[in-house]
């Protein structure tokens, strides 16, 4: 794809490139400047732009001519071209049709293979050979693999101490060194070494500006979802700071300048009640997200205390909204989903708990169809799942304890 890199504060182009410090006129002069991808819908070709209902998506790359690419060949893992999973109980229960987007069957069971395909692709082609992310896990993961796929054996992911053993290990089998640290303390580590010549795969200033790249694989997300069905009403992601549904919502808004849709669904943001710093930014009118300082949730990947103020766009241009959620809903919705098969990390059953607060404020409406991206694995956060499913129990070899110990009838 041919494109320009376009600052949303200063209105500036820049060439393709990785700019981990936002735009660099605006930091010249002190400010904070967020690049966008932006490019002629009319040299996109045909052959990449997506039908609905088509059923094509095998992996992202199917969507190659609508990414900004900038390798010859992209390092792939074979992420993309997801499950959209039907949830009958959540269904029922609310009269609205809910779907999970299960980005958990991605090859390191999170959506951020997406973005990191991508990125790392871009960046090889930039030249890095060094990489360092911070990360509550997934992220880290994710980077560590595909940075390894890729050749690149200098790698530094910064992870908090809430971060699960699994994860850690994960981190570890694909070769990146893991280094923990105290949570709100990895941000300005991560500044330093891009200082020193890392290259980044998640935001590094404040305020936020992200990195120009990072949405565009979402987007892929949108696209699959048009092919696998038809539009939905509304699609709720859990946020953090909010790339994964700017970038989904981009996705959309490029299917309607495509004439692919019409109308691109409602954008919810859900968050946990401790920190809502997007639902307290929409609820004031507020043309930025500021701190929500509060408790850490549940949801550790998608509990900060602040977001980009890119969300806030996504959410007013699509008409959409945010809600936050308390634990217990949290906690009921992982066993929900799971009793339909999908076991979810905290971050992403988050998203099927912020149904029943979107129907009842009557932005989602009886008959609607919603989609819930679940964005995690269950299985790598087990010390912050085990209060919503409970521990096994251990008995001796013998019928009676079996008996006593379960409350299924046993003849």
């Amino acid at each position: 794809m041919e494109h320009e890199l376009v600052c949303q504060s200063c209105g500036t182009a820049h060439e393709p490139g990785g700019y981990p410090t936002g735009c660099p006129d605006c930091r010249a002069g002190g400010r904070a400047g967020r690049l966008e991808v932006e490019y002629d819908p009319a040299t996109i070709p045909e052959s990449a732009i997506p039908e609905v209902g088509g059923g094509r998506p095998e992996t992202m790359w199917d969507y190659r001519g609508l990414l900004p690419l900038l390798a010859e060949a992209p390092v792939t893992l074979g992420e993309g071209g997801t499950p959209a999973v039907g949830m009958p109980r959540q269904s029922d229960r609310l009269g609205v049709d809910v779907i999970v987007k299960n980005e958990t069957t991605n090859p390191t069971w999170s959506y951020k293979d997406r973005l990191n395909a991508l990125l790392v692709s871009n960046r090889l082609a930039g030249g890095e050979r060094r990489v360092a992310t911070a990360s509550t896990g997934n992220h880290g993961a994710s980077t560590a693999a595909y940075a390894s796929r890729g050749g690149i054996e200098d790698v530094i992911v910064l992870v908090p101490h809430e971060t699960e053993t699994p994860l850690r290990r994960q981190i570890r089998a694909h070769g990146a060194e893991v280094v923990v640290t105290e949570y709100d303390a990895r941000g300005a580590l991560l500044a330093e070494l891009v200082d020193r010549g890392w290259y980044p795969t998640v935001n590094v200033t404040e305020p936020y500006t992200g990195l120009p790249y990072s949405y565009e694989a979402y987007k892929t997300i949108a696209f699959e979802l048009v092919e696998q069905g038809e539009v939905p009403d509304a699609v709720l992601v859990g946020i953090g700071a909010g790339d994964g549904l700017y970038g989904i919502w981009k996705g959309f808004r490029e299917l309607a300048a495509l004439d692919v849709i019409d109308e691109p669904p409602k954008m919810v943001a859900v968050q946990p009640e401790e920190r809502t710093p997007v639902v307290e930014a929409l609820e004031a009118g507020a043309d930025r997200v500021g701190e929500s300082e509060g408790p850490r949730p549940i949801t550790l990947s998608a509990g900060g205390t602040t977001a980009g103020d890119h969300a806030l766009r996504a959410i007013r241009e699509s008409g959409g909204s945010a809600y936050g959620v308390d634990r217990s809903a949290i906690e009921a919705s992982i066993r929900e989903i799971a009793r339909d098969g999908l076991f979810q990390e905290p971050s992403s059953a988050i998203t099927a708990a912020g149904v029943e607060p979107a129907l009842e404020d009557g932005l989602v409406a009886q008959g609607d169809s919603v989609v819930c991206v679940g964005t995690g694995a269950g299985v790598k956060w087990p010390g912050y799942t085990e209060s919503a499913v409970g521990t096994a129990v251990e008995i001796e070899p013998t019928m009676e304890a079996l008996r006593a110990a379960v409350d299924v009838p046993i003849d």
